[in-house]
Formats: structure tokens, sequence, C-alpha cells
């Protein structure tokens, strides 16, 4: 009888256990906001090819235009146009080079924490040119003028 008690007690002990304490699993929202504004600048129409660099950025190259020698452009949109990467194009937008205007981009995070503190960043980044010293080009709008760059 006092065998039976004390496995009694050991199976209660090791089932308290058991169900004791569990892993909680939380549940979290990020949500980022970017705003991306270009001051000052230059109203430009030029012709490229449009190119994606590995970070995700475009750029448009082998640019043709009048009076300029640049080749390429660091292109500030927030439009999706990886369709179009490796068509020849024309964007009409500001351009940003030579000192004349400035790109700013400002990114707001939110972070909601499910039964915790919600955490939210502020960024703000202002230059006069993209990756690889190239002139920033803020796209207003683009016309596909051909399927291939060739």
């Amino acid at each position: 009888m006092h065998a039976t008690r004390l496995t009694a007690i050991a199976i209660g002990l090791a089932a308290m256990c058991s169900a004791g304490p569990t892993a909680q699993t939380q549940e979290t929202q990020t949500t980022t906001k970017t705003k991306v504004e270009i001051k000052g600048g230059k109203d430009v129409k030029v012709i490229g090819c449009l190119d994606r660099r590995s970070n995700g950025d475009y750029v448009l190259t082998e640019v043709r235009e009048k009076g300029l020698e640049l080749s390429r452009y660091a292109l500030v949109t927030s439009q999706d146009l990886s369709s179009h990467v490796g068509e020849r194009v024309e964007i009409k937008g500001k351009a940003v080079m030579n000192g004349d205007g400035k790109v700013s981009v400002e990114s707001k995070t939110k972070t909601e924490v499910e039964n915790g503190q919600d955490l939210e960043t502020k960024s703000k980044t202002e230059g006069t040119s993209g990756a690889f010293v190239l002139p920033f080009l803020g796209v207003s709008s683009m016309k596909t003028l051909s399927k291939s760059c060739s």
C-alpha cells in the first residue's frame, strides 16, 4: 500500500511539472511607411535601360541625353518596376545632380507586440547622390519604348 501511494504521488508530481510552465507565443506585426521627396532638382526626360541592383534598387543605364555626359541614374520611386527590368524606357521626373536639389527619405516602422510593449522607430536621410555616387532621378512617369535594350 505504501509503494502504491508513493507511485501515485510521483505520477502526480510528474504531471504537475509537465503541465506547469508552457511556452507562450507572441504575435508581432510590423508595418513600415516610407516617404520619399525630391526637393529642388531639374525637370528631365531621359531614355535608357531599366536595371535592378541586387539590393532591389532600380537604376537607369545607357542613358542618352542631350548636353549631359551622365550614363546612369539611381531611380527614386515607390512603384514596383520589376516587370519592366530589361526594357528601354522613357522616364520623366526630377533629377538631383551637380548640387542641384536633394532627396529626402523618411521611414517610420511600427512593431506591434501582442501582450507586450509596441516599438516605433523613425529615420530620415537626405542626400544629393545615390548608390555608387549616381545622380537621383525621381520618377513621375515612365513609358516603355522597347521590350529589350539590345
